[in-house]
């Protein structure tokens, strides 16, 4: 960078703050150059309370963080008022570039930033009408993408699967930048294979629809009645919970299942070393974290061929990927790694290479020349 070039203020707008998101958020903003970005945040923090363990780290960075309450799925009157509020904070703050995460926040975002003229970068973590819906909602999802995305300076794709969609919705190829998530340097010791004793198989994610624990639970039917010595452990928590231990239990489960609760994002890794397999069987997904977690824990990962998955996971060279939603598959996959411990171990080494690969520096550096490049010129 020229000596002398000025800082640009960037407000990152969210209101997904749970999940994926709410972890690229919090990294993206800690890896940002404070020399040459200043980061301010307008949140909503309706969605998910651990949200607010987030800001007291945000706080100790000195990045201030604006409260405006965003509603999700569609609320004509909310989305109004949490429109003028953005829109209020916009003309306070007077940023260079507006940087909206996920449907809500870019589809608001996008409004303020054309009643404000500050250019907006739009990052969607899986377009809407991505996520399994009805055609209806399908379609309107699409319509209301169409409608802004000439208000769009900059759309940063998270896998190839967003690009084509991007592109299908008429973005500017120009306009749309791939940049996948990545994630920080950690020491997570030798890859270790085990071959006597019990076998545990991992699930690290909210238990909702998207994430799939129902198919991993009937996935386990198959799996327990060839190799009994195996336990499925479910981290993570969500308005699926009560479902999934009745699932356990008209499964007659209970003996194998173990539902762990929520965990801290920081200590993923360190639980995945407990497992011998990671399974990720989600309907939809961006480019998630879980499986470069999985990678750099070294433990191999049996994933649905879903979003950015496959541009992660090569089957059977750093993983397992199978269909999605077919739980016959994923007990299949499951099955194989746990009969081959060579094939885990070479797979599990594999997945560190390709973790190495995915960094959270470069991908914070890929997003800043963004910003960079759609920055509103001085004067």
């Amino acid at each position: 960078m020229a000596a002398g070039a000025r800082v640009i203020t960037v407000l990152q707008v969210l209101e997904a703050t749970e999940g994926g998101t709410r972890r690229h958020l919090r990294e993206l903003v800690g890896a940002l150059d404070p020399a040459l970005f200043r980061v301010c945040l307008a949140v909503s923090r309706e969605r998910d309370p651990a949200f607010l363990d987030d800001l007291a780290g945000y706080e100790a960075r000195g990045v201030p963080v604006h409260e405006v309450t965003m509603r999700r799925g569609i609320a004509p009157l909310a989305d109004l008022l949490g429109l003028i509020r953005l829109t209020c904070l916009v003309r306070r703050i007077r940023p260079d570039v507006i940087h909206a995460h996920s449907a809500k926040a870019g589809f608001l975002a996008r409004l303020a930033g054309l009643w404000c003229r500050v250019p907006v970068v739009y990052t969607p973590h899986v377009f809407p009408f991505l996520m399994v819906c009805g055609r209806c909602s399908t379609r309107f999802y699409r319509l209301l993408e169409r409608s802004v995305r000439g208000r769009t300076a900059a759309l940063i794709a998270v896998s190839d699967e967003e690009v084509r969609e991007a592109l299908r919705l008429g973005y500017a190829a120009e306009r749309v930048t791939l940049i996948r998530n990545g994630v920080a340097a950690c020491e997570a010791g030798p890859v270790t294979v085990r071959t006597t004793g019990e076998l545990k198989i991992g699930f690290f994610g909210r238990l909702t629809r998207q994430k799939g624990p129902d198919l991993l639970l009937d996935a386990a039917s198959d799996v327990v009645s060839h190799v009994p010595h195996v336990v499925f452990l479910f981290y993570g928590d969500g308005e699926w919970a009560e479902k999934a231990r009745k699932r356990v239990a008209s499964l007659q489960l209970a003996a194998h299942v173990r539902f762990m609760g929520a965990y801290r994002q920081n200590e993923t890794v360190t639980l995945m070393r407990e497992a011998d397999v990671v399974v990720v069987p989600s309907r939809w997904e961006g480019c998630p974290y879980v499986v470069l977690e999985a990678f750099q824990s070294g433990v191999p990962v049996v994933a649905a061929a879903v979003g950015g998955v496959p541009e992660l996971i090569r089957d059977g060279v750093n993983g397992v990927l199978v269909e999605a939603d077919n739980a016959e598959e994923l007990g299949d996959g499951v099955l194989c790694l746990l009969r081959d411990p060579d094939k885990r171990r070479h797979l599990a080494e594999a997945g560190r290479l390709t973790a190495a690969a995915h960094t959270l520096e470069a991908m914070a550096a890929a997003v800043g020349a963004v910003y960079r490049r759609v920055a509103t010129p001085l004067g």
